[in-house]
Order: structure tokens, then C-alpha cells, then sequence
């Protein structure tokens, strides 16, 4: 049988990601899986499935790619807005609706940030953890709670220098006259139109799950214009448009989801994403889900 190489870039909390339950139906069906974090000593194996939680693949796994004849998503290694998104803006565009901004970077830029404070911990020498504890000790100083209660202290939000935000919260603006000058200055944030009209008080969001022939499909429903997973009030499952398909050509991606929206009879990819999980919860509520496309396996194999 043959040997599946996961490939990630920093561990992962337990059964966290859609790969850690293909894990175990892959070792039920008898393949034989090597779990490996980094990129140093990578092992041989029939089939690598890429795993990197970042938008932009780091050259040293673009690297280990040439060396594995078969690689699941090997082929995506830049899920930046700008390489994908349909409903960019400009300053000097006449669109007239609401826009929202968002950042380049996938999620709200939170996997860069995590992974920069990995490495950023791992170096942290015995200094800097005393540091850091006089920091801590200082903090507690009565006057400088007060200034901190006041917001004495606290700047303006600096929209030129932003590089990560809230996937939850992006800022939604009524046009692009209102959106602020540093934005457009800022090349790690995007300006999108904003298309998801509400319906019965509800904003919907359609997705797709997908590894190699395998997918499902469906909308979400909530409150929030903003729409996850995780704040979800109704779901229904939907056949998937031929758009996937092509977005799926054109990305030459292997495994993810997509998340899109409707508008005018239009289907328009607002989300990719390569790492699908978002938490061992939502994991578990999807396990008839995750034991067909755990099957997509095959496909990829041939």
C-alpha cells in the first residue's frame, strides 16, 4: 500500500483540521501515513499532501515539491485576494455601492501572524523572558492603568501600516469615497465591492468543500454580513455551479474550499482556502462529509 506524506508548517491542535480526520480513514483503508512539521529531513513517500497554513507557500517547501511525483496542491502556492478576486477596487472607480476591506492575506492575515510568533518564541532567549516579565510587572504600575483606562496612550488606527485584522469584524464601508486614504496606500489590504445583499434579515454565503472528484456544497446563513461557519443560523445543501469547476481549473487546486456569492445571476469566489478545518467542533459535525471526501484520495492517486 501506498505512503502519504502530510506536510505541515507548525503543529496543530488535535482532529483541528479536515486532514487529521482523513488521517485515520486513510489508516483504516491501509495506507500508510508519515505526519511531518517543517522542512528540514523530510521523508520519501508515494504522495505529498501539502499542508501549509499560509497564503504564500515559503521557497523552501516550493523546494520539496519537485521531489514527490504525485503533490496535493502542489500546484496553488499564492492564495493572495489580489490573484483571484473578482469584485477588486480602485480609488478611481465609478462603482457607487457599499465596499469592504479586507486583508491581501488569507483569514485576516492570523496564520503570518501566528507563524511569525512561532518563530519569533522559538528565538526568544533567556533575556528576553526576563525582559518580558519586567514588562509585565510594569504594567501593573496604578498609573499606567490609568493612562491605559483613559486611552491616553492608545493611537489612531494607522490604516497605512495594518497588516492583519478581524476576518469576523472587516470593515464595511458605504462606498469607496468613505474608505480611509491609508487603505489605499496599504498594499496588504484589498477593496472589495460588497454584494451580499441580506434576505429576510439573513446574509448567505455559498461554499464548496472539495479533494480531488469529491466535493459538497452548500449556503450558509446569518445575521452577521460577514459570513462563517462559526456564526451560522441555517444551512442547506446545494448542487455546486460550473464556476467551481473552472475556479478549481484555474487555481490548479487540489484540495480546499471555496467561498462565493450570488448576485445578479453572477457567482463571484470571495474565499479560497487550502487548509480547510476551523476547529475540532465544527470538524465533528461534518464526519459522513469527511468519510467522502477522505474517498477524493483515489482520484488523486490515479
Amino acid at each position: 500500500m501506498k505512503t502519504i506524506l502530510i506536510l505541515r508548517d507548525r503543529p496543530a491542535k488535535p482532529m483541528f483540521y479536515f486532514i487529521d480526520h482523513f488521517i485515520s480513514r486513510w489508516k483504516d483503508a491501509g495506507y500508510r501515513v508519515i505526519d511531518h512539521i517543517g522542512s528540514i529531513d523530510v521523508p520519501m513517500a508515494d504522495i505529498l499532501f501539502l499542508h501549509i497554513n499560509l497564503t504564500v507557500i515559503p521557497p523552501e517547501y516550493v523546494e520539496i515539491i519537485a521531489k514527490f511525483p504525485i503533490v496535493i496542491n502542489g500546484k496553488i502556492l499564492d492564495i493572495s485576494r489580489r490573484n483571484f478576486s473578482q469584485l477588486l477596487l480602485t480609488k478611481t472607480d465609478k462603482y457607487t455601492g457599499p465596499v469592504i476591506v479586507k486583508t491581501n492575506t488569507n483569514f485576516g492575515g492570523k496564520p503570518e501572524y501566528d507563524s511569525l510568533k512561532q518563530r519569533h518564541m522559538l528565538n526568544t532567549s533567556v533575556k528576553d523572558i526576563f525582559l518580558l516579565s519586567r514588562l509585565k510587572s510594569a504594567i501593573k504600575n496604578p498609573l499606567l492603568q490609568l493612562i491605559n483606562k483613559t486611552g491616553f496612550k492608545r493611537p489612531f488606527r494607522k490604516w497605512d501600516r495594518i497588516n492583519r485584522m478581524n476576518p469576523l469584524t472587516y470593515p464595511i464601508f458605504k462606498d469607496i469615497m468613505s474608505v480611509p486614504h491609508g487603505v489605499w496606500e496599504n498594499n496588504n489590504l484589498v477593496v472589495e465591492r460588497f454584494i451580499n445583499q441580506s434576505e429576510d434579515i439573513l446574509y448567505y454565503v455559498y461554499y464548496c468543500v472539495f479533494l480531488g472528484d469529491r466535493e459538497f456544497t452548500g449556503r450558509l446563513g446569518s445575521p452577521n454580513p460577514i459570513v462563517k461557519f462559526s456564526n451560522n443560523v441555517s444551512e442547506e445543501r446545494l448542487p455546486a455551479p460550473d464556476e467551481v469547476r473552472q475556479w478549481r481549473k484555474d487555481l490548479k487546486i487540489d484540495f480546499g474550499r471555496f467561498d462565493y456569492l450570488e448576485f445578479e445571476g453572477q457567482y463571484f469566489l470571495i474565499d479560497v482556502n487550502k487548509t480547510e478545518g476551523g476547529g475540532v467542533d465544527i470538524c465533528y459535525d461534518y464526519q459522513d462529509e469527511i468519510d467522502y471526501l477522505a474517498s477524493g484520495l483515489e482520484f488523486c492517486l490515479k
